[in-house]
């Protein structure tokens, strides 16, 4: 599920919208998703936010129908600066995002063990100081494999 190259270091978007999409370019040109990912992502991100508020910085978890789905992956971006995601359970507020866990599974059985390993990285203070901290892809993996195989 995890490539070391679908891992991305100082992604520069400024809003969660232009994140998405850039999420849904990389996917389709590398093969992973169909054409019609890009817009179910962005319309799910509107009818049920993923932003997941944490504290010192939050992440946001996107993903959508499998439908959309070529083969499944994990993709994760880390922010050069701090962008807004509505919240996942409260979607008045925003949440300060510094990493993102784009989510793409072609069974939907799949997708709440995902939730769970991730919500377990954010659980360990030590892997999110490591991801704070993290200059490289190879941190990051190295981090992030020791919760999702």
């Amino acid at each position: 599920m995890i490539n070391i190259d679908n891992i991305y270091l100082d992604v520069k978007e400024e809003n969660y919208k232009d994140i998405l999409k850039k999420i849904g370019d990389i996917l389709y040109k590398k093969g992973y998703v169909k054409e019609s990912y890009t817009k179910s992502l962005l319309n799910r991100e509107e009818m049920s936010p993923t932003g997941l508020p944490l504290s010192p910085w939050s992440i946001a978890i996107p993903h959508t129908d499998p439908e959309h789905v070529i083969k499944p992956c994990i993709i994760i971006f880390k922010l050069k600066n701090i962008v807004k995601f509505k919240e996942m359970a409260n979607p008045k507020h925003d949440v300060n995002v510094k990493y993102v866990f784009g989510l793409v599974f072609t069974d939907g059985k799949k997708q709440l063990p995902l939730l769970s390993n991730i919500i377990s990285i954010t659980q360990d203070k030590d892997a999110m100081e490591m991801l704070l901290n993290a200059t490289t892809k190879e941190n990051i993996f190295k981090t992030v494999t020791k919760y999702i195989k």
